[in-house]
């Protein structure tokens, strides 16, 4: 190793010499005899280079009278004192004249002793008595590079040249003014899920968490093609904050028909005001557009409730709306899997449109109302709103300014026959909608 990077350093100080004068050209075979302590093998050979046996290390400098610019350096009087010969791996004089001992090791002569550079490269040939071989110079690889280099620029170039424009979607051409139709909406974000757990837990179709605590009928999505709604109620495990209590699905998409699912408390499965799937592994069809199937497979939203039996509606609607409902004693759980409606959809799941920031519990209620309208009602009847005692003690805890806002809002955002029930009832929504854990707060008012 230590012989190969003597070499390297050689070889780079060599090169850095100025280019030789022209010489004549060298004889056609030359006669190499293997040495006893050689470490680097001669290289290239070239016109006016003089070979021949050596008793030591294999050494070429140029054949030309006072020119060498590289000496033997076993000691160190050996070294920067030639001024002319040739030296073939041997002690040189300052005649010109070599000595014939054994030296095989190189050093730089330096500017004053010669200006030529040794174009010879040098190989590693292992420890012993290594063999002098002549080897053929690197070809340069630039050629190659610029030549595939511009053939794949002329590639490039024609591709641009040839590939076809697109027409504009629509051109008119009137009195020398040119008009381009603007491009159209952005396409809506793809199929999503909406989930409701618990009391209620909701995750929007675009991630956001808003909560609706309050009794009443919501709209968990509201379109012009679909509609779904969620009767929202409290229990007597939730100190009044409500969990869902029921849903009903109808709208354009199914022709008129509404379906109802309650938890097992309050109610069963109807279509049309009609009981249907009153056993668990049946199926029924609405009028050839929906399949609805009530059985107890299928993952939940909440593992928590993973160790009572499962009751579950699944509904295959319209329009590829997937539809699933898990009943509880006094609540359900929901999972809904849909693409963005048409002409835009809102709702307890949110707007659909990419960004959760804007489905806050207030922005919500701001853009379609706090509660399903009169002549929107898809239950048959709406529910008796309660407004506990712990639910009173918590709304105190809200800042005053809010209160004030949130009655403002709910009374634009309610019919204007609400009760006060009704409206403190929104009001807790705005001022705790955002707290996805607010029945720890009310738990602490028992």
């Amino acid at each position: 190793v230590r012989a190969c990077i003597r070499g390297v350093r050689t070889e780079l100080a060599i090169r850095r010499r100025i280019p030789p004068p022209p010489m004549a050209a060298a004889p056609s075979s030359a006669m190499y005899t293997p040495v006893s302590r050689a470490d680097y093998v001669l290289g290239t050979q070239k016109p006016g280079w003089a070979l021949g046996p050596t008793g030591g290390g294999a050494v070429i400098t140029q054949g030309q009278a006072a020119a060498a610019g590289v000496a033997p350096a076993r000691s160190a009087s050996a070294a920067g004192k030639v001024k002319g010969g040739v030296c073939m791996g041997i002690t040189c004089t300052p005649g010109g004249v070599c000595d014939g001992k054994d030296n095989s090791e190189l050093a730089f002569v330096g500017s004053g002793h010669g200006d030529w550079q040794l174009q010879t490269t040098y190989k590693y040939v292992g420890d012993g008595s290594g063999d002098l071989a002549i080897m053929t110079p690197k070809r340069s690889l630039l050629p190659f590079y610029f030549g595939g280099a511009a053939g794949l620029l002329a590639v490039v170039v024609c591709v641009i040249l040839l590939w076809p424009v697109a027409a504009p979607a629509s051109t008119m051409k009137s009195a020398g003014l040119r008009t381009t139709r603007p491009p159209g909406p952005a396409p809506p974000p793809g199929r999503g899920t909406c989930m409701f757990w618990g009391d209620p837990h909701i995750q929007s179709f675009d991630g956001a968490r808003p909560s609706f605590y309050g009794d009443g009928e919501f709209w968990i999505v509201k379109s012009q093609r679909v509609k779904i709604q969620g009767r929202y109620m409290g229990t007597e495990y939730t100190d009044g904050l409500a969990a869902t209590n029921k849903v009903a699905v109808g709208g354009d998409f199914l022709q008129g028909h509404i379906i109802e699912v309650a938890n097992l408390d309050d109610g069963g499965i109807l279509v049309d005001g009609e009981a249907v799937l009153q056993e668990l592994n049946s199926s029924y069809s609405v009028a050839g557009l929906a399949t609805l199937t009530y059985d107890s497979l299928g993952a939940l939203p909440d593992e928590a409730q993973s160790k009572y039996t499962k009751r579950i509606v699944h509904m295959e609607l319209p329009d590829g709306v997937t539809f699933t409902v898990y009943r509880w004693q006094n609540y359900l759980d929901l999972k809904l899997e849909m693409a963005p409606v048409e002409g835009g959809q809102d709702g307890s799941c949110g707007n659909f449109n990419g960004d959760p920031a804007d489905d806050t519990t207030q922005a919500i209620f701001h853009r379609i109302g706090a509660r399903v309208g009169p002549g929107d009602m898809l239950l048959r009847r709406r529910a008796d709103i309660k407004f506990t005692p712990e639910m009173e003690q918590m709304l105190s805890t809200c800042p005053g300014d809010q209160l004030v806002q949130g009655e403002l809002e709910c009374r634009q955002e309610l019919p204007q026959t609400a009760s006060s029930i009704e409206v403190n009832s929104c009001v807790f929504d705005l001022c705790f909608g955002m707290n996805e854990h607010a029945l720890k707060i009310a738990q602490t008012f028992e």
